[in-house]
């Protein structure tokens, strides 16, 4: 488990403090929590599309809607909004919040709604390649991922503060020694995630579609 390390080192010119970067087995956590909530929010709005879609066609019969396309495209913007807005007001979405951590900027601050937006496409950056980005968090000494790297962005503990005229010294929450599970992880992430989540998403829309006509009265 992550603990935290923080300390305030003795006062003096060349005083440090110590703020602990977390790991990738408590990022993972929030990350897969994030993600549950998203789906959610996801299968709301699709419920909602698939219902308009119905209503719509109803008057419109000839022109089919791209009822797929707008899922997907909607799930998107609810995905930007929730991450970028979360960071760039608290530095926590509801996983961090969970997990107890938060992302900073290195002068301390949450990020700008900018750098939040440049944090959320760097997740694609970050898994555009087998997801080997987010694997990143686990073999570097600042605990980045090629998404905090971009963004300029760390992971720390709730509780631990700073600001820019401090001078800070970055320890990892947890060594190296157990990066080989962290490999099996990613292997199974990289394999499984990516097409789980697309196909997910491309066949939402129409099982919305069938489930709503099903109800539908008229």
């Amino acid at each position: 488990m992550d603990a935290s390390t923080s300390s305030d080192q003795p006062s003096g010119d060349s005083a440090e403090k110590t703020i602990t970067v977390i790991g990738f087995g408590r990022r993972l956590l929030a990350t897969l929590t994030d993600g549950v909530l998203l789906a959610t929010f996801t299968f709301i709005a699709a419920f909602a599309i698939g219902f308009v879609g119905i209503i719509i066609q109803m008057f419109n019969p000839y022109e089919p809607l791209p009822i797929p396309q707008l899922i997907v495209a909607v799930g998107i913007v609810i995905s930007v909004i929730y991450y970028v807005r979360a960071w760039s007001t608290s530095g926590q979405t509801v996983g961090k919040t969970l997990l107890g951590v938060k992302v900073v900027t290195k002068d301390g601050s949450y990020p700008s709604g900018g750098k939040a937006f440049l944090r959320y496409i760097g997740y694609f950056v970050s898994g555009i390649v087998l997801s080997i980005g987010f694997l990143w968090v686990a073999f570097d000494r600042k605990r980045q991922g090629w998404h905090d790297k971009i963004a300029g962005t760390y992971v720390i503990y709730v509780e631990d503060e700073f600001a820019a005229p401090e001078k800070v010294k970055l320890v990892p929450s947890v060594l190296h020694q157990r990066n080989w599970i962290w490999l099996v992880v990613w292997v199974v992430i990289a394999i499984l995630v990516p097409p789980a989540l697309l196909g997910s998403l491309w066949l939402l829309g129409p099982v919305v579609h069938k489930i709503i006509v099903s109800l539908t009265p008229f």
